[in-house]
């Protein structure tokens, strides 16, 4: 009998293994420098694919320059702002260059703030003291990229909000359509030095739209020690919703951002804040979510790095940033950094992963961002 059940167990093992759904395969999107790029500006985009946790495979997707004779500027950049990723396809740098990973064609190589994605359609704002101000916008399906010639196109519901930089204290005014100019905040501080270095730098006022009729904006003192974020309605109402003070000087500028699971984020040399707009207070982050319940220590510890978590339990600890670590489900990616000193250097980037639990090193020699996770 038992000779029997047992022979049974095999044969159903076998039945149902053979309707299991397929290994989950997912890629890891990396741009690297060129080894001789120092003399031929090149930057390849670089495919990892990992199946069950481990890598099977890498292959280089699109190599573009970063410089073009007869560009002036800037022609492709991976490493200037945030990258993301648009219908599990389209990379669109932080510049606003576009890139269809399917058919590894450079889609734009113009310069331009991305302002929204819209089904197939990705919109595009230029701010240039040569090129003026204007709309442009992708059409995803006929690959066409132009310049919106309605001068009332205005893809979101609001108008253009702009600090008065001239002299300080600052304000910062709404302009509309109808050519209407309205002074939302008069005295919006003396700004923030950029960097906080230096006597003689300009200063700016970092601004932040929650939704289309108020935003956040960050006052500072005139000994840039102390910033104070308050929240401005287009009605011209404001209100105060914290102080953060003794903040060090530091070469990186503040900022504010979504986190991953919906929060406001204010970052500075002090650390990084969690805005509550509803509570008007700030909460300083120990552990920042990167998504995908995954977690990382926000301040670096002088003797390990940072401790990085999945739900609540310790992956490890690494030498990392935050701000480009990329993850999706079961995944998480970070660049891995060697320390000699106060100076962080790049040392490729490091996969962790649900289904073996363990690390992954990824062998870049030059990283210039790691773009995301596709699946």
């Amino acid at each position: 009998m038992r000779v029997v059940l047992f022979s049974l167990l095999i044969i159903l093992s076998i039945f149902f293994s053979a309707f299991d759904p397929p290994q989950k395969r997912v890629s890891l999107l990396v741009a690297e420098y060129d080894d001789n790029a120092a003399k031929n500006q090149l930057q390849h985009l670089v495919n990892y694919v990992f199946l069950e946790g481990t890598m099977i495979s890498k292959d280089i997707l699109l190599s573009v320059p970063a410089l073009k004779e007869g560009v002036k500027g800037s022609y492709v950049r991976f490493d200037v702002g945030k990258n993301k990723i648009y219908r599990n396809r389209y990379i669109v740098t932080g510049i606003g260059n576009v890139i269809d990973i399917h058919t590894k064609k450079l889609l734009v190589s113009e310069r331009g703030e991305l302002i929204a994605f819209s089904g197939d359609s990705v919109i595009f704002y230029t701010n240039d003291i040569f090129k003026g101000k204007y709309y442009s916008v992708l059409n995803l399906k006929t690959e066409v990229y132009k310049k919106v010639e309605d001068a009332n196109y205005n893809p979101l519901p609001r108008p253009d909000v702009e600090v008065d930089e001239t002299k300080p204290p600052f304000n910062i005014s709404a302009y509309y359509l109808n050519g209407k100019k309205d002074v939302l905040v008069p005295d919006a501080g003396y700004g923030e030095a950029q960097p906080l270095l230096g006597n003689d730098v300009k200063r700016g006022v970092p601004v932040f739209w929650l939704d289309n009729k108020s935003f956040l904006y960050a006052r500072f003192t005139k000994d840039q020690q102390t910033a104070t974020i308050y929240k401005v309605y287009l009605n011209k109402t404001i209100e105060k919703i914290a102080t953060i003070d003794a903040i060090p000087a530091t070469a990186a500028n503040t900022y504010f951002e979504f986190s991953n699971d919906g929060n406001i984020i204010y970052s500075c040399g002090k650390g990084r804040y969690i805005v509550d707009v509803k509570n008007l207070n700030t909460v300083k982050i120990l552990y920042e979510s990167v998504g995908n319940k995954f977690f990382v220590e926000s301040e670096e510890n002088p003797k390990y790095g940072r401790t990085i978590k999945f739900e609540d339990k310790e992956a490890g600890k690494k030498w990392c940033r935050v701000d480009n670590a990329k993850t999706t489900n079961g995944y998480a990616a970070f660049q891995n950094e060697i320390v000699i000193g106060t100076e962080h250097y790049p040392q490729g980037v490091a996969v962790w992963n649900t289904t073996t639990q363990k690390w992954t090193s990824l062998e870049v020699s030059s990283l210039a961002d790691i773009i995301g996770w596709i699946e």
